[in-house]
């Protein structure tokens, strides 16, 4: 028989350990589903733009986020969804391991950046190796950096980090630059920014951190530079296949939803990378997983004919009511 729960969270990243945090202190059964613990969160050694965290690190924010959702009473599974189904008294969520259902469902799975595929590309990541340059580019401030990628990837990680890094070796497989033209001639016109086209990278050298890179062009030719970092914009994938047949699904394959995380189906929620929010970045996964969170609560409130919530903390001094 399938153990049922009032929520039921996807996804073990920023949004989903939010959404989960939120629902939990509201003495609610809520179970936590994901493949592993923080997602990208992973992929991220120093934390220097999540308010009021100094220097902190992914992995760190993780298990921080887990301890306060288990503490408030929420449970975590690790397993991979296969497929979510409508029943007649709510959904059906279904693992590889398991089944479990639902009156209510988060959806935060984030989203996995694409590998260059290149052997031994796993060694380095953190230790040179990067996915994300909107979060990493301020740790290579005066040094040498290339960047390899696809379209607006590859042009907003140029800009960027020509402005901190010191030399920049900016690759691409095509003979000329694709994208915005106002960002092109902006790259253009960088004096610390060297454009390697029709190229692509065959190799990553060093220790135990990167210390340059093999590039070779279309004819086959080869040559060696020596970088500080690699950033790998190549675009990511976001695996919906398990929801796609219950909620409207954007031209970018990312979930719609509204301003309080409510999706095309009454009864799921979305937050996080995989939804259609305009920026990914850690503080608005948590938030909009906070968000889908309380969601998903009031739902399940008024399914019981009760009015929810606004806030999800207060506190009563004297006759004042307090809401945090």
């Amino acid at each position: 028989m399938a153990q049922e729960y009032e929520v039921i969270v996807i996804g073990g990243g920023p949004a989903g350990l939010s959404a989960g945090i939120f629902v939990a202190r509201q003495k609610v059964s809520c179970l936590l589903i994901s493949k592993d613990l923080g997602g990208q969160l992973n992929l991220i050694p120093k934390l220097e733009n999540y308010p009021g965290t100094i220097m902190s690190s992914g992995p760190l924010l993780a298990k921080t986020l887990e301890n306060q959702f288990l503490t408030f009473g929420g449970e975590m599974y690790y397993d991979t969804v296969e497929r979510v189904e409508e029943t007649e008294s709510g959904l059906t969520v279904k693992t590889l391991r398991s089944e479990y259902k639902t009156k209510a469902l988060v959806v935060a799975p984030g989203k996995v950046p694409n590998n260059l595929g290149v052997e031994n590309e796993s060694n380095f990541v953190n230790k040179g190796i990067h996915y994300c340059t909107k979060c990493d580019a301020p740790f290579y401030q005066g040094r040498t950096t290339a960047v390899i990628g696809v379209g607006a990837y590859l042009l907003e990680s140029g800009i960027l980090l020509s402005r901190m890094a010191s030399k920049i070796y900016l690759i691409y497989k095509g003979g000329a630059l694709g994208g915005d033209k106002e960002m092109i001639s902006a790259i253009e016109k960088k004096e610390n920014i060297e454009l390697v086209p029709q190229s692509s990278v065959k190799a990553l050298n060093g220790a135990n951190n990167l210390q340059s890179i093999t590039i070779v062009d279309n004819s086959g030719q080869e040559k060696v530079v020596n970088v500080d970092g690699l950033f790998i914009e190549m675009g990511s994938k976001i695996n919906l296949d398990f929801i796609k047949h219950m909620v409207k699904i954007n031209s970018k394959s990312e979930i719609e939803i509204t301003a309080d995380g409510k999706t095309s189906h009454p009864a799921i929620f979305a937050a996080g990378d995989a939804s259609s929010i305009p920026y990914k970045q850690i503080v608005a996964a948590c938030s909009g997983g906070a968000t889908a969170g309380l969601s998903a609560f009031n739902y399940v409130e008024k399914l019981k004919g009760k009015p929810g919530i606004r806030a999800d903390w207060k506190k009563t001094i004297g006759d004042t009511v307090f809401h945090y």
